[in-house]
């Protein structure tokens, strides 16, 4: 079919909008390398106003109010760009990132909710939805989400540190030691076990400081101690890690019965 003329003309105007929008996109990088932002976001400004359907041109605009922390901007810019394209997930993620960088919880709970819908097994959505439930002090609700994660990706040694977490701030000491040491099995040499060990340390030092201290009050439980300090900890709520339970075994109780001060500075 034989194109008119009309047609022509506008298929030659739109390739010479790309051609200017790419030079200023180029200018863009030159300004940005130089730190130069404002001024590299009235070039680009320059880019989307030749070529506004570009999608990628108003995620770079995000990115350089990014950089100024001007974040109320780039979250209006990645919804413009989501409502060029609604089916790209990357676009949306930028978004959910944004909403979390600027402590805007409640958004980043809605648009990780909506992202789900589209794509239940997205693991970004997830963890930015257990971030922000978090955050806002809903722990139950980010502990939901966080076994969603580790159904999802159960050789994650991450998503079982931020289960133990979330159970160590619940208060659920058992549970979390639990998943402590599972990411220390899962991955003994990674920065994620020296985390875990660093946690279960601190979880050991608070119970035993807390058992010494019941020790020096409670001659019953002292007796226990001093027979099966094991079983001893375990009937009175108390749960250790597998060196926890070592130092347990190290302590002169008797003596600490005899200095108060003592109990409140073991295991440090």
């Amino acid at each position: 079919m034989k194109r008119t003329s009309s047609e022509q003309s506008d298929r030659s105007n739109s390739r010479g909008n790309a051609v200017r929008a790419a030079a200023y996109v180029r200018r863009v990088a030159s300004l940005e390398r130089q730190g130069l932002y404002d001024e590299a976001i009235k070039v680009l400004e320059k880019a989307i106003a030749l070529v506004p359907d570009k999608i990628s041109h108003r995620i770079r605009l995000a990115e350089l109010y990014r950089a100024q922390r001007k974040m109320e901007s780039a979250i209006e810019e990645l919804k413009r760009a989501i409502e060029l394209d609604p089916c790209n997930a990357t676009t949306q993620e930028a978004l959910l990132q944004m909403y979390v960088e600027a402590g805007q919880y409640d958004e980043a709970i809605i648009g990780s909710k909506g992202l789900l819908r589209k794509y239940p097994k997205n693991l970004f959505a997830l963890d930015v939805l257990g971030l922000a439930y978090l955050q806002k002090g809903l722990l139950d609700e980010a502990l939901q989400v966080t076994s969603r994660l580790v159904h999802l990706d159960p050789l994650d040694s991450a998503n079982h540190f931020k289960k133990a977490v979330l159970f160590q701030q619940k208060g659920d000491c058992a549970r979390a030691i639990e998943e402590f040491t599972r990411v220390i099995e899962m991955d003994p040499d990674g920065e994620m076990s020296d985390d875990a060990r660093q946690a279960l340390a601190a979880l050991d030092s608070y119970q035993l400081r807390q058992i010494a201290i019941l020790a020096g009050e409670d001659r019953l439980f002292m007796a226990k101690l001093l027979r099966d300090p094991e079983e001893a900890v375990r009937e009175r709520g108390f749960v250790l890690s597998y060196a926890g339970m070592l130092a347990l075994r190290q302590i002169d109780f008797p003596s600490l019965a005899a200095s108060p001060q003592d109990q409140q500075s073991y295991y440090h």
